[in-house]
């Protein structure tokens, strides 16, 4: 019987690691459109995620973060990653888009 709870918690752990909120998603122009952007710039966005955030944070995805904790921690993580003022805006736009197709919301920035 003890030799089964390592897998119980091994599979439980990999479920509570699948699903929506646990991926990086792609840029789309329904997010695009939701936030009154360009698509380009939320591509831009992912891009700048997946080179400076995603090395640290991969098991934190956008989806699970509320946008307002990201307005107010971007600024300070886009500089100790060294990201410039354009590259920050749009990693901003693609959070709150990432964390809108999770949970239906309407982000208009």
């Amino acid at each position: 019987m003890r030799r089964i709870w390592p897998t119980v918690a091994a599979a439980l752990g990999v479920a509570g690691c699948s699903g929506k909120m646990n991926r990086i998603p792609d840029p789309t122009l329904e997010m695009a459109t939701a936030l009154g952007v360009e698509q380009a710039e939320l591509e831009r966005g992912h891009a700048t995620y997946m080179q400076h955030c995603s090395q640290c944070h991969e098991w934190v995805p956008p989806g699970k973060i509320d946008p307002e904790y990201w307005r107010g921690i971007v600024p300070h993580m886009a500089v100790n990653a060294r990201i410039g003022p354009s590259e920050e805006s749009e990693l901003l736009l693609y959070l709150m888009a990432a964390h809108g197709t999770v949970h239906g919301a309407n982000l208009q920035h």
